[in-house]
């Protein structure tokens, strides 16, 4: 019979897509790792993972295993949270992932949620896309509102509607005032702060694949997690410029910088609300998503 703990170690090495890195983030050496995976797959007498170059992957039994593991394991899990609910009474409880990149979009949902729900205990989790992605895997959260994933697997999603993009230009870059709208493609010749997943693919790389197929280089300087921090630094007076989501950039507050249009505007920013396949779609959330989230749809 399949032990919980194996289960929790296969699911994190098909999260790592590394023994190795498995081990480091679990804290334990690699051959007792790499024993358990053995023993589950002698067990099943499957074979669970195929490399690929650096990278192991599952086949499709392991990817089989993958979403079934994940579903038992939170189950166990929401059984002992649910049982300590019991013996000690406590409220309902809400825990969401919120990404620094869309804070202020999803600010309205979440606030209606509370004003809907003021008996639901909310615990809200402010962190990189990427770190959010863990956290639900982990079981830590019970659903993410982040950018919309890279790379889908692994995770059930609701799409919103793409968010506009604006150039954020530090005044002392340009002699002028520039058009309104501006040429994405001329914000290259001046120095970039852009935002940056901690790891994995995200809208970085999606911004700098644009440059690349329009012909020009970007010239970075610093990559940040934050926009808050980035408008922050920019108003401050570091010459350069950004890229973000209308949603997130209140051009009455910046006394230093031009907010301009981007034309043409590529589709870039995807919030969503992800959760693990194996949990269930909060009512609480869809019932405001389903009746017209945004609110304000000008965002």
């Amino acid at each position: 019979m399949m032990d919980l703990k194996r289960l929790r170690y296969f699911c994190r090495v098909v999260e790592q897509g590394s023994v190795s890195q498995a081990a480091k983030s679990l804290n334990m050496a690699q051959p007792p790792l790499s024993k358990r995976i053995q023993e589950l797959e002698e067990e099943l007498q499957v074979s669970l993972f195929v490399r690929r170059g650096n990278r192991i992957e599952p086949t499709e039994a392991g990817f089989f295993l993958y979403r079934k593991a994940c579903e038992i394991l939170r189950q166990v899990e929401d059984t002992a949270r649910e049982t300590t609910d019991i013996a000690h009474k406590n409220r309902t409880e809400l825990r969401i992932g919120l990404t620094h990149l869309y804070q202020n979009y999803f600010k309205a949902l979440l606030m209606e949620v509370y004003r809907r729900h003021p008996d639901t205990s909310i615990n809200i989790s402010v962190t990189d896309s990427s770190h959010l992605e863990t956290l639900l895997t982990e079981g830590a959260i019970d659903l993410a509102l982040i950018q919309r994933p890279y790379r889908s697997e692994g995770f059930d999603y609701v799409s919103f509607d793409p968010i506009k993009l604006v150039a954020v230009i530090n005044k002392k870059c340009l002699p002028e005032p520039p058009s309104n709208p501006y040429s994405y493609t001329s914000l290259a010749a001046l120095p970039l702060v852009l935002l940056h997943r901690a790891k994995d693919s995200g809208t970085y790389e999606m911004l700098m694949d644009l440059f690349r197929k329009s012909g020009v280089n970007a010239k970075v300087i610093m990559h940040i997690t934050q926009p808050g921090v980035i408008l922050d630094w920019l108003d401050s007076g570091l010459e350069a410029a950004t890229l973000l989501p209308s949603s997130e950039v209140d051009a009455d507050k910046l006394s230093h910088c031009y907010v301009v249009d981007v034309f043409p505007s590529p589709q870039i920013f995807y919030p969503a609300l992800v959760k693990l396949p194996s949990m269930p779609y909060l009512p609480a959330l869809m019932d405001i998503i389903t009746h017209g989230y945004p609110f304000n749809t000008s965002v």
